[in-house]
């Protein structure tokens, strides 16, 4: 995969902008806060119909307007493609692949997958399991956008049941359209058909990412720390035929408190990430050296398995991260990426590591201008 050209709109600071990139490397310089990330949030954008910062997609439309608009034209599968998304004041967008309007997110996943690398990333140990979860939902949808499907169908479920969880008390009522406990059962039996394929997912995929995380963390510390990955449910999971009947009965045994609680306890949406460094808890005990090794083994281990399950290679983002990374691991992450187009940003990256990118361009970024200063 790779991304080819853009267009911007009114896009953040970009007022407008064209410009096509190095199918290999792209070094993008600047000081800070004149759009180097906005651009890689652009790119991020094409992959995913929202951004990795913002909260509202109406932050992403230039100040005084009323739209904006990415186009981006991509190749993958060795088909090239368009992906053009235009984002309106409401936060609303119209996305089309080929000039064609796609009405579902599912229908733009996959089309071009990138694996973000960002200092936020360094956290991902530290950080609460939401962080993990957003992690592993964002990874699972790239690669296996029925995945995607899946979990918005179990957040619809979760919401409603929620909302009416909220409205009781102590003493249960029956409202105008019938039974409340009848309407959690409905939402229970949605939420255990859907949170069954959560989970089924998730642990396949946390299975590839421990195997191939290991491996990479065990060449960065010569052998000396062995990493395993496990998720954790707060289910008793059973991968079987009466999976679903099972997670549906927990959820029925658990009611009563999650009545007393104003909202669902338990399920896919309470589960973690835990790292276990020569088996001992690296978020408790791992060191911030360790920790971000772990995290630098993710996203090596993201664009393996991408490359197994897709048979090509995703677009790698790297978002100011390389000055958080010491020298040595700066090296090992350009060893790894050989045959993976690379988009850098950076106040001014390391001499010595840009050396070992072996070909790309490099572009000067200055209040929402870029441009294009040399192939090296």
């Amino acid at each position: 995969m790779k991304i080819n050209s853009i267009v911007l709109e009114n896009f953040r600071n970009y007022r407008s902008l064209e410009l096509s990139f190095d199918e290999k490397r792209n070094i993008i310089v600047g000081e800070n806060a004149q759009g180097k990330t906005n651009l890689v949030e652009a790119i991020y954008l094409t992959a995913f119909a929202r951004s990795f910062r913002a909260v509202n997609s109406a932050e992403l439309i230039m100040f005084g307007e009323d739209t904006g608009r990415v186009s981006t034209d991509i190749t993958s599968d060795d088909i090239e493609k368009n992906i053009s998304i235009t984002i309106r004041s409401d936060g609303k967008k119209m996305i089309k692949k080929d000039g064609k309007i796609i009405r579902k997110t599912t229908e733009l996943l996959n089309n071009v997958v990138v694996v973000l690398f960002s200092p936020d990333d360094l956290r991902i140990i530290k950080d609460s399991p939401d962080r993990r979860r957003a992690f592993i939902n964002r990874e699972i949808s790239q690669m296996r956008p029925a995945y995607y499907e899946v979990l918005r169908r179990y957040n619809d479920a979760l919401r409603q049941k929620n909302a009416l969880l909220k409205g009781f008390n102590k003493n249960r009522f029956v409202s105008d359209n019938g039974s409340d406990d009848e309407m959690i059962d409905i939402f229970d039996s949605q939420l255990a058909d859907c949170g069954y394929e959560i989970i089924k997912y998730r642990r396949e995929f946390t299975e590839m990412l421990s195997d191939e995380a290991s491996d990479i963390m065990n060449n960065i510390s010569a052998g000396r720390e062995k990493l395993r990955i496990e998720y954790k449910t707060s289910c008793d999971f059973i991968s079987s035929a009466e999976g679903r009947e099972i997670l549906y009965s927990q959820f029925r045994h658990n009611r009563d408190r999650d009545i007393h609680n104003g909202y669902s306890t338990l399920g896919p949406h309470r589960d973690d990430l835990e790292f276990y460094i020569n088996d001992i808890d690296a978020k408790k005990y791992g060191s911030q050296g360790q920790q971000r090794t772990i995290a630098l083994s993710l996203k090596l281990a993201e664009i393996r398995i991408a490359r197994k399950l897709l048979d090509e290679s995703p677009v790698l983002l790297l978002d100011d991260v390389l000055s958080e990374l010491d020298l040595d691991r700066q090296r090992f992450l350009v060893n790894e990426i050989e045959d993976v187009q690379l988009f850098i940003t950076s106040a001014e990256p390391n001499a010595e590591v840009i050396k070992e990118l072996r070909g790309g361009t490099l572009f000067r970024v200055e209040e929402g201008n870029i441009t294009r200063v040399s192939k090296y």
